[in-house]
């Protein structure tokens, strides 16, 4: 438990979280709203979908992905001292070397220690993911949360929607009101 690619709590908590979140989309707020005979309602349904699809699609491969691992066998070129390719440790002024891996690192490579491995161009460890964010799926990372704010802000207007619509037109607009209080449970979803 604990390495990339397992299932864990906090994987199982996102998957949830998307499934509750597009099951309150389709089948309350848009039938509340637009209701799923109307080509509006249908329409809806199909681009959150296919949106949501594609957020959990992104999810499964930035969980599964690999980060970038540095190869064993590298070794900085360490010849032409005027213009150093590799990196060098601000303290003393040796070349970066993994104590841990027992290999030499590349610029912006670091051990992780959940991982237990030096990871290229790491950016952070992520629970959410049980993965580290890296050279290799640094753009799918990227992807993922791009889908999961539009999906996001996109389930919000349905909600915001379907709690207005919901609502007989001729009910009192008092500080009481229901359609106040729906809105208000929508706004914190």
């Amino acid at each position: 438990a604990g390495r990339p690619g397992y299932v864990t709590l906090p994987i199982i908590s996102v998957l949830a979280a998307i499934g509750y979140v597009y099951y309150t989309a389709v089948f309350l707020a848009i039938p509340a709203w637009l209701g799923l005979a109307t080509a509006a309602g249908v329409a809806n349904v199909a681009a959150y979908t296919t949106l949501a699809l594609a957020c959990v699609a992104a999810y499964g491969l930035v969980v599964t992905r690999d980060p970038g691992r540095v190869p064993p066998a590298f070794v900085p070129d360490v010849e032409d001292a005027e213009t150093p390719l590799h990196e060098i440790k601000r303290k003393g002024g040796d070349l970066r070397y993994c104590q841990k891996c027992s290999h030499y690192k590349p610029p912006r490579a670091h051990h992780c220690r959940v991982c237990k491995r030096c990871i290229l161009k790491m950016d952070h460890h992520c629970i959410w993911i049980n993965n580290c964010v890296g050279h290799e799926n640094y753009k799918i990372f990227l992807v993922f949360v791009l889908y999961a704010a539009t999906a996001s802000f996109y389930s919000l207007a349905l909600m915001i929607g379907g709690a207005l619509h919901s609502v007989p037109k001729d009910e009192q607009s008092g500080i009481d009101s229901p359609r106040k209080s729906l809105f208000v449970v929508s706004l914190c979803v």
